[in-house]
């Protein structure tokens, strides 16, 4: 399991840790075997939608994927809504095994992304892009 201690703990909801990676991006770590509901999705997207509003600009989000097991069509249409608030920049999900990487690619080709998304197999990989992608 992978150390998330060095970066600041934001907020526990909905079963899942948030952190700061920078003032900017978020991490989002669910439990193993994360079940994904479209009540949990709304609380998470008006939370991370919330603190863009405070912070005054765009963040990007970062979700370790691998621990989710299961996310429905409705779960799925409010993470892709969230990008049309203006709030975000881009968007990582970290998958470090086959079934979670196929998960997430078929999420991302099924959707019609309004940021950027990428994959990648770590949270630091993920971090670096990020900063690359980010507004001025």
């Amino acid at each position: 399991m992978a150390d998330y201690s060095k970066y600041q703990h934001l907020a526990t909801m909905t079963g899942a840790d948030y952190y700061l990676i920078d003032t900017d991006i978020i991490l989002i770590v669910p439990p193993k075997g994360f079940l994904d509901t479209p009540k949990q999705a709304r609380e998470s997207a008006e939370f991370q939608s919330a603190y863009a509003r405070k912070l005054g600009k765009k963040i990007a989000t970062m979700v370790v994927m691998s621990n989710v097991l299961s996310q429905d069509a409705e779960t799925r249409r409010i993470y892709n809504d969230q990008p049309a608030s203006g709030l975000y920049y881009g968007a990582v999900l970290v998958v470090d095994n086959a079934l979670s990487r196929a998960l997430a690619s078929f999420l991302i080709g099924m959707s019609q992304t309004k940021v950027p998304v990428k994959l990648f197999d770590s949270v630091e990989k993920g971090i670096n892009w990020l900063r690359t992608i980010r507004p001025e």
